[in-house]
């Protein structure tokens, strides 16, 4: 639930580009939000129904009069994104992706259509060695998800370890659909768990991998010690860009105190003018509100929108008058930040581009038919050229250009987590890796500002 956040910051971004009478005047952007429940098999469906509408499903054929599709953004990690890039280059449609991940040369060297917001993860590599050097740390775990890119993460990272003099105390991986929800005792996860967690020796971790894959861990720790004695114990997390510390329904009463201080590598963002005004004025439409709204609505604060034909209220029916700063932080949080940064980025890269198009186009039938008007006829490939001379001023002041792999690499922050007794935290900001930094180290952290575990504070 969390993850709506996403789609709050595409809508925002829409909103404000469809107000502004300085940019595309004469047009009007709309969307449609799927969700792939990261699946293979819903991915390709889903895309394949927005390139070809019909009733009856006819791949290469457009069977009614719909909205102009100019670009995809998406996804957030990288096994459901190459799966739409392998549809959209055929089709050579713009894709625009918001997660942090590999770079691998065999996939990319054929996805023409492939544009990245966010850096890859060789800087983020970087960073992870520059962090452990910077505190002599030399022997560390390894939890990772057992995927394609958790075999990349750990190819990558023990060979840099190794160079760096690095020792790695041992390698985990764990299910790469994470969360365990029916509440199975796997007794040899338990006793890892509880050799590796008792161990004095191993005081630093990494975590790789996705939101699901914390709450593995996390279920595990709470099984292996109870909510309280698991809260005693001390660790330093290291945390890559994909993972967000998040809350279900099934654990929302549980403490992430355990993670006290843990280090996040988050993709750099900048609060947004005008976005937390915004999350203020949202309500569920009990008549009109999209289903991801009423879904989300529903989790978070835990109660039921009214039926309308219904004329009496029950227990636990929602008011309409929940705020969603009133939500804890795992639940909801009210900055834009890591991957709604880059959602918004990407709606405004495409936006600019097709500013450009229709300048491009206006000027030429100005000059040949002497009317000025904007084609209609768009066809999404004509993006390319303009998508990646990109250059222009988002509203947080950031310039956001493509480099030559097409991808706009701001770089990752890193971020400290705060947490409270109330089960919510804040992530405060004690360095970055900025790989724009002119002539200098693009590693920056500031350690007198970081809260450790509190079991750390013991001489």
């Amino acid at each position: 639930m969390k993850f709506y956040q996403h789609v709050l910051a595409l809508i925002f971004a829409i909103k404000e580009i469809n107000k502004d009478q300085k940019i595309l005047p004469n047009a009007t952007l709309g969307f449609h939000i799927y969700d792939s429940h990261n699946n293979q098999q819903i991915t390709y469906r889903i895309i394949l129904g927005l390139l070809f509408k019909s009733h009856r499903f006819l791949p290469n054929y457009n069977c009614e009069n719909h909205k102009n599709l100019v670009a995809i953004i998406g996804g957030l990690e990288s096994k459901p994104s190459f799966q739409v890039a392998d549809i959209l280059t055929l089709y050579k449609i713009p894709q625009l992706t918001y997660g942090s991940f590999p770079q691998a040369e065999n996939e990319m060297k054929n996805l023409i259509s492939f544009y990245r917001m966010a850096s890859n993860e060789d800087l983020q590599y970087m960073g992870m060695i520059s962090l452990l050097r910077h505190f002599g740390w030399t022997w560390v775990g390894l939890f990772v998800e057992d995927d394609e890119s958790g075999e990349r993460f750990l190819e990558t990272m023990e060979s840099l370890l190794s160079q760096n003099g690095i020792c790695s105390a041992f390698t985990r991986r764990m299910p790469n659909q994470g969360y365990v929800c029916d509440k199975k005792r796997d007794h040899s996860v338990i006793h890892f768990f509880h050799q590796i967690f008792k161990s004095p020796n191993c005081r630093t971790f990494f975590l790789y991998g996705n939101t699901h894959t914390l709450m593995y861990i996390w279920h595990y720790m709470i099984e292996v010690f109870g909510e309280k004695n698991s809260i005693s114990v001390g660790k330093v997390w290291i945390i890559t860009a994909q993972i967000d510390f998040a809350l279900a329904n099934l654990n929302r009463d549980n403490e992430l105190q355990i993670f006290q201080g843990a280090l996040s590598f988050m993709i750099h963002s900048k609060e947004v003018p005008g976005f937390q005004e915004f999350l203020h004025t949202l309500k569920p439409d009990w008549t009109e509100a999209d289903g991801f709204l009423k879904n989300f609505w529903e989790a978070a604060f835990d109660c039921s929108i009214p039926n309308p034909r219904l004329p009496y209220k029950v227990s636990g029916t929602c008011t309409g008058e929940e705020r969603l700063e009133s939500l804890i932080a795992p639940l909801f949080e009210m900055c834009m930040c890591g991957h709604s940064y880059s959602i918004y980025n990407a709606v405004y890269a495409v936006t600019h581009a097709l500013q450009a198009l229709y300048s491009t186009n206006t000027k030429h039938r100005t000059m040949v038919t002497g009317k000025k008007e904007v084609h209609q006829d768009l066809r999404p490939w004509q993006l390319h050229l303009y998508l990646q001379a990109i250059s222009f001023n988002t509203s947080t002041g950031e310039r956001v250009t493509f480099n030559d792999n097409w991808e706009f690499s701001a770089g990752f922050d890193i971020m400290n987590l705060v947490t409270f007794p109330n089960r919510s935290f804040v992530n405060v900001k004690v360095g970055y890796v900025d790989p724009n930094v002119p002539g200098g180290n693009p590693f920056t952290i500031d350690d007198t500002i970081i809260t450790w575990h509190k079991t750390f504070n013991q001489v």
